[in-house]
């Protein structure tokens, strides 16, 4: 976890103009800048962006928030994430210790090795013997010069120990390669895992090299692929090929990630091959089966998931296991299989883009593939209950009502289970349009003058370190008007992610735009002095609210008593002055 300290050091400063604008072209207008929003079509600009607040937002759409909350956004980078991006680009350092997984030197170290190794591996393709046989199978393959630079595609070479002296030359003991997963002891000493291979470097989504691939060339002994082991700084299970690949691609093309769907493929030559051909947005699991973590990733990452694996059983197998993983991730995925004997590139040199479009236009719910799979388990009744309780688990993790309906119908179609057995075991009787309960109504904002609630959020969103001047216990009770009361009480209960930093991105829209106005407008929020004063004043009044609704709560409780003969609550009441404590209405 980042203190929040070093949050708010990086907030302050960073110029946020600087991250929009690679995606964004940004027009002086006033004291601010504005251009077309990246997150919604528009022809006339109304997405608005302050250096001096630090902060954008879309008069269109009602986006907004910090230059954390826009790279989230665009980048589908978590929080942390983004204020680890921001501190990179300022020269900001955060403290290693604080993401876990290993100190900061021995995290240092494994990075530094795993670069020096994809350099060494690049070297060997490109200027040694070794990488002879795997160029001309990359050329068979159809992968271009361009694609093996930008993927740092290498070859390890036969020897058995290149690697392991290149990096003692460079200064790395054979102790951190053991730990990263390339080398192995053999004999009593440290030897190159990989030997006569194709190696796939695996990054990060911010593209430092983790791990890696590799894959056996003509007739060379052991596994097709091997893959490095988890370290500090690789766990196979919470990284996706190509993903890097996909964020630069979005980048050079100003797309953000909620525009478009991911593909998820079974290889990394399959990556690379749609990549070539500029279908920038596939990826794969590095050698595992799909994770949660992994599925999670991709719902960051886009807009949805489309499998896009070889039609055999395999293929159809490994896309059916893959429909409740990321279901769990909140995903409704959707499927198509390629043609016998093709794969992604011989399907793009035979038809290029226009190919891979057409057949991610016939694609269906993974749904379908999934309860295929399911019934063909067999037909005894045994068979048939393992079946329903199987799809019943699946059920209970769907939240779209329609997409749940959907599931339900076609896996009683498909099973002969009735719909009402499935609904029950689900726990869920009633389809979505009978008596499914309908989701509590959104707060809307009331007109006129902002209240207490309200001004202590726009003191929050422009200075998030005000938060600490608050006493939370004091003013709870008196927090009323809505939207503003639940967010202020996302903030101090610490369930609003980002903190006070991310208040402007949890507001609805309307509200969102209320204070974006006020901030945007009015150069009184500039000093901090003022902003406090708001604050503090804006606290008074919530603590008195909530101080006067417990003397009432007092006195009604009292009065409960006194009807009950409690003589020590006659007297209490027989004291009570509500002028004295404050609590008169009006």
């Amino acid at each position: 976890m980042i203190p929040e300290t070093k949050i708010a050091e990086i907030k302050s400063a960073a110029r946020i103009s600087e991250f929009i604008g690679p995606y964004v072209d940004l027009k002086r207008r006033g004291r601010g800048m504005v251009g077309l929003c990246p997150f919604h079509q528009e022809k006339t600009p109304s997405f608005s962006v302050s250096d001096d607040q630090g902060f954008f937002h879309c008069f269109g759409c009602g986006e907004g928030g910090n230059v954390f909350k826009f790279l989230m956004r665009i980048e589908g980078l978590s929080f942390p994430e983004s204020v680890r991006k921001v501190a990179d680009h300022l020269g900001i350092a955060v403290p290693e210790s604080e993401r876990g997984g290993g100190s900061s030197s021995e995290r240092d170290k494994l990075m530094a090795v795993a670069a020096a190794a994809a350099r060494y591996f690049r070297r060997c393709l490109l200027e040694t013997p070794a990488g002879e046989p795997v160029m001309a199978y990359l050329a068979e393959r159809g992968v271009s010069d361009a694609s093996s630079e930008a993927f740092l595609l290498g070859a390890a070479s036969q020897s058995g120990r290149g690697l392991v002296e290149y990096l003692r030359r460079e200064g790395f003991d054979a102790g951190a390669a053991k730990r990263l997963g390339i080398a192995v002891d053999r004999g009593g000493q440290a030897a190159d895992r990989f030997r006569n291979r194709l190696v796939f470097p695996i990054r990060d989504p911010q593209g430092r090299v983790v791990g890696f691939g590799a894959r056996t060339v003509g007739e060379a002994d052991g596994p097709k692929y091997l893959n490095t082991s988890d370290s500090d700084v690789y766990h196979k299970g919470r990284i996706l090929y190509g993903l890097f690949e996909v964020r630069e691609a979005r980048r050079a093309a100003r797309r953000a990630a909620a525009e478009e769907e991911l593909l998820l493929v079974e290889g990394y030559l399959d990556v690379i091959a749609l990549h070539q051909a500029g279908v920038a947005r596939a990826v794969a699991t590095c050698g595992t089966a799909l994770t949660v973590d992994q599925a999670r990733l991709m719902k960051r990452y886009g807009s949805g998931v489309v499998t896009l694996f070889d039609g055999d059983d395999a293929g159809r197998a490994a896309a059916a296991r893959s429909f409740p993983v990321l279901l769990e991730a909140a995903l409704w995925p959707r499927g198509c299989f390629l043609p016998d004997g093709e794969d992604p590139d011989s399907l793009v040199q035979a038809g290029g883009v226009d190919a891979v479009d057409a057949l991610l236009e016939r694609a269906r719910p993974l749904a379908e593939a999934y309860l295929e799979k399911a019934t063909k388990s067999g037909g005894s009744q045994a068979d048939l209950a393992r079946t329903g309780a199987e799809l019943a688990g699946v059920l209970e993790r769907v939240s779209d009502p329609f997409e749940y309906d959907f599931l339900v119908k076609k896996a009683a179609l498909w099973t002969g289970i009735s719909e009402s057995v499935l609904r029950r075991r689900a726990g869920r009787r009633s389809t979505p349009d009978s008596s499914e309960p309908a989701p509590p109504p959104r707060a809307t904002v009331r007109a006129g003058m902002a209240g207490p609630e309200e001004l202590l959020v726009t003191a929050l969103v422009k200075q998030g370190d005000l938060v600490a001047r608050l006493d939370y216990g004091a003013i709870v009770d008196g927090l009323d008007e809505e939207p503003w009361a639940s967010v202020l009480r996302s903030v101090f209960e610490g369930s609003g992610g980002s903190g006070a930093d991310g208040l402007l991105g949890e507001l609805p829209a309307g509200a969102r735009e209320r204070v974006a106005r006020r901030l945007l407008d009015d150069e009184t929020y500039d000093r901090a002095s003022l902003l406090e004063g708001m604050a503090d004043d804006a606290a008074r009044k919530l603590a008195d609210r909530a101080r006067k609704r417990r003397n009432r709560a007092l006195v009604e409780r009292l009065r409960r008593e006194e009807e009950l003969g409690d003589a020590d609550a006659t007297e209490v009441l027989k004291q009570w002055s509500p002028r004295r404590s404050g609590d008169e209405e009006g």
